[in-house]
């Protein structure tokens, strides 16, 4: 950053340049030198509060913790530009993140076009997506590199729940604030914010989920596991899933959607320990699940990608398997 430039540029400095419009003509009909000094007073004390309003705004993007948004889209009929701005306007609201997307490109050289990911491709498409999240990867791992130590991301990722939980391998270890969309209010909440890595903490009791066991058959080693967090449940006479001979379901507790006041990290943590459980067990497991899409990433966080867990996408009647967990590599 040029500071000069800056100072140049600053808001003080401008109204210094109206009053030299002015000032002349005034010191001019007075004749008097005092008011010389202290219309030259007045400009100096303009100039100095220019550089000290710089460098508190090059302290703030250079020292502390820098705030990202990021949107993440797997839907082409939603503006994920928009979703951005509306996610700008959310955080700009807070004092100290005033003018966020002018001074991040003004102090950090980052640009709208770089906090934006929307995926064009197959939802299907094994080597498409796992190009697409690699990319995303490369672009938070480059603005950690050129920016401040901590930086902290601000996510809404939207429409699309099963490929949350890859997202949430590639942000891996970050420092995350995420962000639940609400299609009825055409707005999102601040759902939980990801930092000390207590989302893998395993649970001894569930509070949030209860488990069934629905079918059990001790010579395959392949189980269906079934996760409820929103209102519709699995169906699981559907012919995708119907061929498995061991399900076990996990039912949240509470009726309809997830409050966004609620605990979402301990719902994440109590899914991740079933999970756990699971793969103790089974060699093979694959997930069909009704839950939103940042409680899939907190469990993506949790899970990353080591295990063979294959994921499924409810679209128009069928349950579509997409990738398992461990099909994706990114180099941290």
């Amino acid at each position: 950053m040029n500071v000069f430039d800056e100072v140049l540029e600053n808001r003080f400095v401008k109204y210094l340049s109206l009053s030299i419009l002015v000032l002349p003509f005034i010191l001019d009909a007075l004749s008097d030198k005092i008011y010389f000094y202290g219309a030259s007073a007045f400009a100096a004390f303009l100039l100095v509060l220019a550089f000290v309003d710089v460098m508190k705004k090059k302290k703030l993007y250079e020292t502390e913790v820098l705030t990202i948004p990021i949107v993440v889209g797997f839907e082409p009929n939603v503006s994920t530009k928009y979703t951005l701005k509306k996610l700008f306007d959310t955080l700009e609201e807070e004092g100290s993140l005033k003018d966020l997307k002018k001074n991040l490109k003004k102090y950090r050289d980052i640009t709208e076009e770089e906090l934006v990911f929307e995926y064009k491709g197959d939802l299907y498409n094994k080597d498409s997506l796992i190009s697409f999240m690699q990319i995303i990867r490369y672009q938070i791992t480059k603005i950690k590199q050129e920016n401040p130590s901590c930086v902290q991301f601000h996510l809404l990722n939207y429409t699309r729940p099963s490929y949350g939980f890859w997202l949430g391998y590639v942000f891996a270890n970050e420092d995350v604030v995420v962000y639940q969309q609400n299609p009825d209010k055409d707005s999102f909440e601040h759902i939980a914010h990801l930092k000390d890595r207590n989302y893998k903490n395993e649970i001894r009791s569930f509070e949030k989920f209860h488990v069934e066991t629905l079918k059990e058959d001790t010579n395959s080693d392949t189980v269906l596991f079934g996760i409820k967090a929103s209102s519709h449940h699995i169906s699981f006479n559907n012919e995708e899933l119907s061929k498995y001979t061991n399900v076990v379901y996990m039912v949240a507790n509470h009726k309809g959607t997830i409050e966004p006041d609620e605990n979402w990290v301990l719902y994440a943590r109590e899914i991740f320990t079933q999970l756990m459980q699971l793969q103790n067990s089974y060699k093979n497991i694959v997930i069909a699940h009704n839950m939103p899409e940042s409680l899939a990433f907190i469990v993506g966080m949790a899970a990353g990608n080591f295990w063979p867990v294959m994921i499924t996408q409810y679209e128009r009647g069928e349950y579509k398997e997409i990738m398992k967990l461990n099909d994706l590599k990114c180099y941290f």
